[in-house]
């Protein structure tokens, strides 16, 4: 019985190394221990401060991001994403080379974890620290209402305080507040943002640098404006046998602004007085932007630079002469209400005219409209005026008149 007993427990210990050993074995068939590399992951800058007092600054030449291999058990291996580790690399622990080792540190399930980073680094070049205050320019977008114009645009603060890297803060020549006014119609105040640019207008990024301020306040003031003509006054007649044209210049209109009072009593605003005495020729004038006078209180809306300089110039053309020959068949009967039958006695008429060679040469009878009013004149022969159209640079040397008889 003894022997039976001790060959029993013999049996039983076999049995449960056996089953140990085999539950080891499924464990690690079903549940190995597996490597996973995580890609691309972000690494946080830590005691970034360190630098302050060198007053120096660093830009990240390579490793701003970190792959590393992950090895534990394949159930908690394959529930790991990148979102469950955090990289950092300590700024205070930086080489002689400017290398700082990054570090890899699991954020759950740590101690069943082994991590190789391989040795990955970030590495830095170290620059020197620049203050400086840039202004600010508002730069003002889209068209108020209809009769407004922008008056002033005030920023607050007008001067911002910027640091960073030198090669970045040295880059700086303006920060600027793009100002939408589209539409408006009265005084606003708004909040903006603000942008760096560099002397090309291309714009600086913000990334590396620090503003005490990333939003201004901009107050846009109103006035508003009218559209008026320019004026050009001649004095004198041309020579013997010209005559004066017409006299061109652009703009020919101006927008102006100021208080309402005093546009009130601005109609128009003479460039010049060109004295055309004895002219037989065109004559040109240059009349520069920033010395047209203009009332107090009163201002362009554009600057002078955009309007430039005018030239004015006076055509003065040789004046010709022509007689045009009217059929009386062309000429309009008008208030002829009591239907009187109308004879003339000739066939047609001839009128003189002279002027511009430019004109007279074009002008045919349709120009000159001719008519006869029929409500002065009853049955019977008369010797009426025919009325004719008055053309520019033109003038009709004669009245012309023709025999009727109105039965």
């Amino acid at each position: 019985m003894k022997k039976r007993m001790e060959s029993d427990l013999l049996l039983k210990i076999i049995s449960v190394v056996f089953a140990f050993l085999l539950w080891m074995f499924v464990i690690n068939t079903d549940n190995p221990v597996i490597k996973k590399t995580f890609s691309d992951v972000p690494v946080d800058m830590l005691n970034e401060q360190v630098l302050d007092d060198l007053n120096q600054t660093y830009k990240i030449e390579s490793g701003d991001t970190v792959s590393f291999t992950v090895k534990g058990k394949k159930d908690v291996v394959d529930r790991l994403t990148k979102s469950d580790f955090r990289a950092t690399a300590d700024v205070s622990s930086m080489s002689d080379v400017h290398a700082i080792q990054i570090e890899v540190e699991a954020l759950r399930y740590k101690s069943q974890l082994d991590i190789d980073t391989g040795g990955a680094t970030v590495k830095v070049v170290l620059e020197d620290v620049k203050s400086d205050q840039i202004p600010v320019n508002v730069v003002v977008k889209g068209t108020p209402a209809s009769g407004y114009t922008v008056s002033t645009q005030t920023a607050t603060p007008n001067l911002i305080s910027v640091s960073g890297p030198k090669s970045v803060v040295s880059r700086i020549k303006q920060i600027v507040a793009k100002v939408d006014v589209s539409g408006l119609k009265k005084d606003v105040t708004m909040t903006q943002n603000i942008k760096c640019y560099d002397e090309d207008g291309d714009e600086v990024s913000q990334d590396r640098i620090k503003l005490d301020t990333t939003k201004i306040k901009v107050k846009i003031g109103l006035s508003r404006t009218k559209t008026i003509p320019f004026t050009v006054e001649t004095k004198g007649t041309p020579g013997k046998g010209y005559v004066l044209g017409s006299i061109d210049y652009e703009p020919k209109h101006i927008e102006i602004t100021g208080a309402e009072d005093d546009l009130e009593k601005i109609s128009s605003i003479k460039l010049a007085n060109l004295d055309i005495s004895d002219s037989t020729k065109s004559i040109e004038k240059t009349i520069k932007a920033s010395d047209i006078k203009l009332p107090d209180g009163i201002t362009f809306v554009k600057s002078v630079d955009k309007i430039k300089n005018i030239v004015i110039r006076a055509n003065i053309e040789k004046k010709t002469k022509r007689t045009l020959t009217i059929p009386t068949g062309q000429i309009a009967l008008i208030n002829n209400t009591k239907n009187y039958d109308v004879k003339f006695d000739d066939s047609e008429l001839k009128v003189k005219i002279s002027g511009l060679r430019s004109v007279v040469d074009k002008v045919v009878v349709k120009d000159l409209n001719p008519k006869i009013d029929m409500q002065l004149y009853e049955p019977g022969t008369h010797t009426v005026q025919v009325q004719l159209t008055k053309i520019k640079n033109m003038s009709i040397e004669e009245n012309v008149s023709a025999k009727i008889t109105v039965e």
